[in-house]
């Protein structure tokens, strides 16, 4: 859907289509990794935080001391390198969709030495992003590996191109934000183990553990969401857009309704 390929879209027709090419499109590697490592974190905390709760309860604490360990170890290290995964994901979106960057980073004016924005809230009226941090040049070196380069903002998108900025914004973030945590604690934890800390400091390390159930899952669910509304209006980028998917079409119909149907039109 973000990198349509194996078929010849011709007046209105699908043509030469080839499930292997479309499955193996060009964003196939950089999503599936950054979606595979993005499971293993979110999946590895969880299971870690319920086994660190047993721990913290003291039921059969030598079951859970060893099912704590196998997580912890699984979700820390995914949560470690998610962010190279990152990297790659988003250098292949700046490239591909431009409209999808500028929203996530609701980057507004296109220049060089683009400001990396953490936080704030999108004025689209205005066209700033108000109470944000911004760190100048990272963008544009996150992008291009050139920190004078210039990045492609919403001004140089058509307004019917552009996806809704203020979720596709507030979605990266969460998405960020809750990957630093989750990056935070597993430095923790790994500090922890090599310098053998407390058993109170291991106790208070148990219960960000605990804390930390649910918040790979929502970075996983925001991730997704600016995938799929980072697109819009496209539903299959660069084909077929949302307004000409649900376009009736002449003399097509629903079996046993008047409604026509622009989905089963072949």
């Amino acid at each position: 859907m973000n990198s349509p390929s194996g078929f010849d879209f011709v007046n209105g027709k699908y043509l030469n289509i080839d499930p292997v090419k479309a499955m193996f499109n060009a964003a196939w590697f950089p999503e599936a990794l950054h979606m595979i490592i993005g499971a293993f974190a979110a999946t590895g905390f969880a299971v870690a935080g319920i086994h660190a709760l047993m721990i913290l309860r003291k039921r059969n604490i030598p079951f859970h001391s060893v099912g704590f360990r196998i997580a912890a170890v699984f979700g820390c290290v995914a949560a470690l390198i998610q962010p190279f995964s990152g990297d790659l994901s988003a250098r292949f979106v700046s490239r591909t969709q431009p409209a999808k960057l500028a929203a996530m980073e609701a980057h507004f004016i296109t220049g060089k030495r683009a400001a990396l924005v953490i936080g704030g809230i999108p004025d689209t009226k205005n066209k700033k992003v108000d109470y944000a941090i911004e760190i100048p040049g990272l963008l544009s070196f996150m992008a291009n590996r050139d920190i004078n380069s210039e990045v492609k903002g919403l001004d140089k998108i058509p307004l019917n191109e552009q996806p809704p900025i203020a979720i596709t914004h507030y979605a990266f973030q969460i998405m960020v934000g809750l990957g630093s945590i989750l990056m935070l604690v597993s430095l923790m934890y790994f500090i922890s183990l090599f310098r053998q800390r407390s058993r109170v400091v291991r106790s208070w390390l148990m219960k960000l553990f605990v804390a930390s159930v649910p918040l790979g899952f929502v970075a996983v669910e925001a991730g997704w969401t600016v995938t799929e509304v980072g697109r819009q209006p496209w539903i299959i980028y660069g084909v077929l857009r949302a307004a000409d998917a649900v376009t009736p079409m002449p003399g097509i119909r629903f079996a046993g309704s008047n409604a026509d149907c622009s989905i089963c039109a072949k």
